[in-house]
């Protein structure tokens, strides 16, 4: 037994009405094709649903009872046709989203912010982590999105670079290299450097750029999280070097930031997705506000901190 959402509207908006004439107005259909949809109806039904006059029509003992069921179909289709309608347009649904603890800590605000104003009913799971578990949650589909470092990346990821983010010399401002022009990482020999954890994304991107000239990093304090390097950095516990956008995670600290060069160090951050995947409508949107702030917002928010540190 074939029932067609058409011919269960069609009994419906009789029953409603009470005339076909008016039925058919609403349904936007000719008498007669309504006649046909109701005939189909009752044929796959095996029963009468209505009993028609020539003045009047009038909804029979089984369509009474069959009513409240059709009902409930056609509503139900029709809630779920909005819904569907609502997240295409990006009204409602859900989108998650990964990234660096850098990012959540200092961009993912300013992101979500924007994303918001625009579709304040979409509701956002974040997830917070290193670049490659960030990576890995895009990977293994639990995000739909991750804005973080690429690093070696994933053959099965697509990666939009967005933001070079340079790598800065940080000290505090009484240190005596603070805001020496021309400086170098042979420069920092004399110093005592506060370090990242071995074995984590800021070591091994310094080591791979400075190959033997790593051995000028030196120090007796070692770190595992970037809230602790300035925290020591801002009691004047040593120098360190850090990519510039971590500076917004401490702007209350009297740091300096230094360029520093032979070579210029960089990460790029961008978004990662999974390759050939498309994204949902709230996806695709929160991909859009990822854009523009990176590529827009970030270049103002850092001047501001470099003129505060100046």
């Amino acid at each position: 037994m074939r029932i067609k959402l058409d011919d269960l509207q069609a009994f419906v908006a009789v029953a409603e009405f009470g005339s076909f004439a008016r039925a058919s107005d609403e349904l936007n259909i000719t008498q007669s094709a309504l006649s046909r949809r109701l005939k189909k109806l009752e044929e796959a039904l095996g029963a009468r649903l209505l009993d028609r006059t020539t003045r009047q029509v009038s909804v029979s003992v089984v369509g009474a009872e069959f009513l409240p069921e059709a009902m409930r179909i056609v509503a139900e289709v029709n809630r779920s046709l909005s819904d569907i309608t609502d997240l295409i347009k990006v009204r409602t649904g859900t989108v998650s989203i990964a990234s660096n603890m850098t990012i959540s800590d200092t961009l993912l605000p300013e992101i979500l912010s924007a994303f918001k104003k625009r579709h304040p009913n979409v509701r956002v799971r974040v997830s917070e982590s290193s670049s490659p578990a960030a990576l890995e949650r895009v990977l293994h589909r639990e995000s739909e999105l991750a804005v973080a470092q690429f690093g070696e990346g994933h053959p099965e990821l697509e990666f939009e670079p967005l933001f070079e983010d340079r790598f800065v010399l940080i000290s505090h401002r009484d240190h005596p290299i603070a805001g020496r022009k021309g400086l170098t990482w042979k420069d920092l020999s004399d110093h005592n450097f506060i370090r990242m954890r071995a074995g984590s994304g800021t070591t091994n991107l310094l080591q791979r750029s400075l190959g033997e000239d790593i051995r000028h990093l030196s120090g007796d304090i070692e770190v595992g999280h970037f809230n602790a390097l300035l925290a020591m950095v801002g009691k004047n516990l040593g120098l360190s070097a850090i990519p510039t956008l971590v500076q917004l995670k401490r702007v209350d600290l009297d740091i300096v930031a230094t360029p520093v060069s032979d070579p210029v160090i960089s990460r790029q951050l961008g978004i990662v997705t999974y390759r050939g995947r498309s994204l949902s409508p709230a996806g695709e949107a929160l991909r859009q506000t990822c854009r523009e702030v990176l590529r827009e917002t970030v270049p103002s928010i850092l001047g501001k901190i470099s003129a505060r540190r100046g």
